[in-house]
């Protein structure tokens, strides 16, 4: 600050201007504040912003004042100049203040919760995605999260903050400026004198320091900092702007096999343009050499059903990108070199990488002949899809027989997470629970009891579901070892195991299903395959006794 009159030296340190202006910059990298209120009932600061073209930079900072530009409201006025007209004012661009509406809180005249809105571009260009605390975030290539606008709500304030570096790609995109008005008024116990009188001015800000007399008992003094900063766009190519956040083009070496007489590894990068392919040799290895992971390698995918699916060979993103995978006779998740270039984001690569091992254990046969000699096959098993089905089946066999559903609506989450089900990526007892915690939840507890005792032959109004389901099964003539013993099983399990204190009567259920001599992940691949079979059989004999009671 450059002063005329005055100055802060007596000032409480609260009231100087020099610590609130440092952090002010044209180019800032973290956050900032674009929409500042106090609590109700105070009047002592604010911050607001709008946009500006760069031909009017010089006019944004001519003044100081918070301007009074007509952006954020929308109505008819009357112009007497050159010649009287009335125009429908949208609220979007003033041309005498050369403001562009960016951001505002519309309070509702206390009707409503107040609502923040944003230029609709800002929003559009990042496909933001808003949370229930009024914050917005958006996803890049690989599905992310990256957090845009903050939202800091307190008795005392409401700040609206950016994150800095997409709110300048959006800058450089429109090729407009942020102008931002601060005005902070500090009560003083005295009134300075002599007055102060002082200002900063650049090409990139113009602020104003000044202090004053409100003749009050309490308080009679203050100072006010009331000026304009603006906030420049980051300098990039139109072309690298066409998407609302960099792409990475790194394409790290992958291990293809090891050297029999070194035992080294022998790497290649993934770049497709670099991989030879059946119409040229680059000299490099072919686009569809197989390179292996660990199955650890799907854990941050599957621990996020919303967002990832694995599903008919294939991991995918929200839409946003997918890549053909299987598994090898070892258990190895299997992908082609070039793919891994070619369909998984640059940032994923480095999560790939980590969980690269050399080939073990052959390919993956089915896939080969499929994808290499152009044959139709069927595929390996699939418990899930299996178990899918199955239920499916069972509902609709068994609610046709009752005339009504023979589950309960799913709660979106529940759904979410049942729908996320996988084949176990490691052999932890923790991952195991987990999946046997949703198998059971999705399969047996969300069976509409109520309706199950509208089973013939069950009387008991109290009886529990499967046995709702063992009393009719019996009663029909049906195999009780084979249609709800793998239930019991299930329900076993989750009881002893996961759902409480795991005791003696965990080894024991182990035992009686014969499962005791398995891994944790066998164990669970063995309750998910018999409680499909048990769902499925359990449908046809619904869909028996249907057709005999016609």
């Amino acid at each position: 600050m450059i002063y005329s009159s005055g100055s802060c030296d007596e000032l409480p340190e609260a009231a100087r201007p020099d610590a609130y202006l440092a952090p002010l910059t044209a180019t800032p990298t973290e956050w900032v504040t674009v929409l500042g209120k106090p609590g109700q009932e105070q009047y002592d600061w604010q911050v607001s912003s709008h946009l500006t073209r760069h031909e009017a930079q010089a006019h944004a900072l001519q003044e100081y004042t918070p301007s009074e530009a007509a952006i954020g409201s929308a109505g008819i006025s009357t112009y007497y100049e050159p010649e009287k007209r009335t125009v429908f004012d949208e609220g979007l661009w003033d041309e005498e203040e050369r403001a562009e509406f960016f951001v505002q809180r519309r309070p509702h005249h206390g009707l409503a919760e107040p609502t923040l809105e944003f230029t609709p571009s800002f929003l559009w260009y990042f496909d933001a995605i808003p949370r229930n605390d009024g914050s917005w975030y958006y996803l890049d290539d690989a599905g992310r999260d990256h957090e845009l606008v903050r939202t800091r709500r307190a008795d005392t304030e409401l700040r609206i903050d950016i994150a800095a570096m997409p709110l300048r790609r959006y800058l450089a995109a429109r090729s407009r400026l942020l102008v931002i008005q601060h005005d902070r008024i500090t009560r003083l116990e005295h009134v300075p004198d002599p007055e102060i009188d002082a200002v900063d001015r650049s090409e990139l800000r113009h602020f104003a320091f000044h202090s004053g007399n409100i003749h009050s008992v309490d308080r009679p003094g203050f100072v006010r900092l009331v000026g304009r900063q603006i906030v420049l766009p980051i300098d990039a190519a139109p072309v690298d702007l066409a998407r609302p956040h960099t792409s990475e083009r790194r394409f790290p070496e992958f291990t293809v096999a090891i050297d029999p007489d070194t035992g080294e590894r022998i790497t290649s990068t993934c770049e497709p343009d670099k991989l030879s392919n059946y119409f040229t040799d680059r000299g490099t290895p072919h686009y569809l050499t197989r390179v292996y992971f660990r199955r650890e390698v799907l854990n941050r995918y599957t621990s996020q059903p919303s967002r990832y699916r694995i599903e008919n060979g294939r991991l995918s993103c929200l839409g946003l990108w997918g890549i053909s995978i299987d598994t090898n006779p070892d258990g190895l998740i299997e992908v082609y070199l070039g793919d891994l270039g070619r369909d998984l984001p640059a940032e994923e690569r480095d999560h790939w990488l980590s969980f690269n091992v050399p080939p073990s254990g052959g390919r993956d046969e089915g896939r080969f002949d499929r994808d290499i000699l152009g044959r139709w096959t069927d595929g390996p098993p699939d418990p899930l899809r299996g178990l899918f089905a199955a239920r499916e089946h069972f509902s609709t066999a068994l609610g046709t027989l009752l005339g009504q559903a023979v589950y309960k609506p799913w709660h979106p989450a529940d759904q979410i997470a049942f729908e996320g089900l996988h084949m176990p990526t490691s052999s932890e007892q923790h991952e195991a629970d987990t999946l046997i915690l949703l198998l059971a939840k999705g399969v047996i507890d969300y069976l509409n009891v109520k309706a199950l005792r509208r089973l013939p032959s069950v009387t008991d109004v109290k009886a529990q579901s499967i046995n709702c389901l063992e009393t009719w099964v019996s009663s029909s003539g049906g195999d009780s070892d084979t249609l709800i013993r793998p239930l019991r099983v299930l329900q076993g399990l989750r009881s002893t195991g996961p759902a409480h204190l795991r005791g003696k009567d965990w080894h024991a259920t182990l035992t009686r299903a014969g499962l005791d001599a398995l891994r944790p992940d066998e164990q669970f691949v063995q309750v998910l395959t018999l409680t499909g079979d048990a769902l499925s059989a359990l449908a046809q004999h619904a869909e028996a006794q249907h057709q005999a009671s016609q």
